[in-house]
Order: C-alpha cells, then sequence, then structure tokens
C-alpha cells in the first residue's frame, strides 16, 4: 500500500521595498494562510517598526492557499533580513524563504518544514516542539533554545535543525529533546542548560561546550580550546554516534557532567580525538 502524495498549492510573498526596520508578522504561516484567498491574506496584520499594517501594504502576493496547512506552501522571496517570527507555531505545511531573513523563525513550531536559502537570525526554532528547518547558511545565536530566564529544559523539544553554515552562541540553550546539526563552526557555551537531546557540531567550538548540562549530548568534530573543570572523562569512543539524520565518526574522548549543575553527570560531551590533541593528557585518567 503506498501513500498518497499530497499536492501542494504555492502562495508567494514579494517584498514591495527593502524593509528598514523590524517586521513583525508571526501569521505568515501554513496555519493561518489554510483556507483563505489572497485578498484576505492581503489583510492579516503586520507590525512595521512601531506601525500597524497590513500584509498586503509590504508584500505583493502571488498563488493560491490548500484547503489545510498540509496542503499549503508559502514561498518569501527576496531578501527579508528584517522580518520576524515567520512560522511561528506552525503545524504542518511548508515554507521557503528565497534569501536571508530574521530572528524567531519557527519559534515553538510543532510541525511541517521551512527551508531558508540564506542566513537565519537569533532564536531560529527557538523552544520548536516537531517538524524540519533546514538552512543553507549561517544562523545566530540560541538556536533550538529557550528565553532569557527560563529554567533548563524549556528550549526544543523535538523536531530536527540542520544548520548548512556557522551559527552563533549558545546553540541548543535548555533543550530537552529533538536534534540540532551544524556543519560549520559555533560559538561558545553549545548545549548550555539542556537537558536532553542531541547537538552536532562538524567545525569548531570557541568554548565551554555543556556549560550547565544535565542531560543529552554534544558532540563536536572540530577544535575545542579546553573543557571546563566541572566534566569528568568516561572512555574513548571509537564507533560512529548518530545525531539527527547523520553519524559522526570517532574516535571521540567522552566526558561526563557538569556536575556543577548536577551531580548525577547525565550530560555527554564528545569531542574529537584527531582534532583536540591538546586533550590527550585526559587519557591517564583512565588507567
Amino acid at each position: 500500500m503506498t501513500s498518497e502524495k499530497i499536492e501542494l498549492k504555492e502562495v508567494i510573498l514579494k517584498p514591495k521595498y527593502t524593509f528598514n526596520v523590524p517586521v513583525e508578522c508571526k501569521h505568515i504561516s501554513p496555519d493561518v494562510f489554510a483556507g483563505k484567498n489572497l485578498e484576505e491574506i492581503e489583510k492579516l496584520p503586520i507590525l512595521e517598526g512601531n506601525r500597524r499594517k497590513v500584509l498586503g501594504e509590504l508584500f505583493n502576493v502571488e498563488g493560491e492557499t490548500g484547503k489545510t496547512p498540509t496542503e499549503t506552501h508559502i514561498i518569501v522571496e527576496g531578501d527579508v533580513a528584517k522580518l520576524r517570527r515567520i512560522g511561528e507555531a506552525m503545524t504542518d505545511g511548508k515554507i521557503t524563504v528565497k534569501g536571508n531573513v530574521g530572528h524567531y523563525v519557527g519559534f515553538g513550531m510543532k510541525g511541517g518544514v521551512i527551508t531558508i536559502q540564506g542566513n537565519a537570525g537569533l532564536w531560529l526554532g527557538g523552544k520548536m516542539k516537531g517538524g524540519t528547518i533546514e538552512v543553507f547558511g549561517d544562523a545566530g545565536d540560541c538556536i533550538g533554545g529557550s528565553l532569557r530566564g527560563e529554567k533548563p529544559g524549556k528550549g526544543m523539544k523535538k523536531g530536527t535543525i540542520l544548520i548548512h553554515g556557522n551559527v552563533g552562541a549558545e546553540v541548543g540553550r535548555g533543550m530537552s529533546g529533538g536534534a540540532i546539526l551544524v556543519d560549520g563552526n559555533c560559538g561558545p557555551l553549545p548545549g548550555i542548560d539542556m537537558t536532553g537531546g542531541s547537538i552536532g557540531i562538524k567545525g569548531n567550538c570557541e568554548g565551554k561546550p555543556g556549560a550547565r548540562m544535565t542531560g543529552g549530548r554534544v558532540v563536536i568534530l572540530g577544535k575545542v580550546p579546553d573543557i571546563l573543570p566541572s566534566f569528568y572523562i568516561d572512555e574513548i569512543r571509537e564507533s560512529p554516534i548518530k545525531v539527527g539524520p547523520t553519524k559522526l565518526p570517532g574516535p571521540l574522548y567522552v566526558f561526563t557532567g557538569d556536575v556543577v549543575a548536577d551531580i548525577k553527570c547525565n550530560g555527554r560531551l564528545l569531542i574529537s580525538v584527531q582534532a583536540n590533541p591538546q586533550l590527550k593528557i585526559y587519557e591517564e585518567l583512565l588507567t
């Protein structure tokens, strides 16, 4: 028995001019667009700076929507680096951005697919509960993360985030599940406050991976300046480890921690042996 292929209806948004101030529109979502005609979509509220406007004042709208979010594909054409909160809390369907985009893309999303053919801003996929986000450029700080002041474990719970470039600081901040895979380098503090889930960094890390983590795992294949003293070496893993759809190769130093956050040390740091000869001193503690 084969599953029936769903035909997606496309709605194309083209900015009428370059945005010079932040533009917030959580209504750019398959859940909101589904079942509406173009005239109704053009009347959706949007904030340009501190001015209340409607979507049709900022975008040319073309195409047609599906009857349900599952059947709806939103395409944003052009550089919209000031556009924020698109795909917020979406449950299904697809969004494609053909250019750069701003902060909070896919914040709290529950399902569907977001593809960004450029760079993304801060809190990409923050607090997400499902779905997939793929970025073919760089992304900012706190990818998949919780907000400032929230307790550990309040970041992303499920879903997958794939970044084909570099990311900023605190990737996976407070995450409790799901997977984040970065092809490039990351800033400091990946996995801070995480309680579960997996983070994979194929490039280098600026430092302090896994600070205050109580669960989950952070895998780094590139260089790491040092390991926090609140982590203990456990073993050298020769076999690859899976993060999201990808297996990351060994050998890897396996550290447990962060004992400062939890004496049980259920968090795991896995750091490339070959890329970090300065960590060889830890091998003496395994004998």
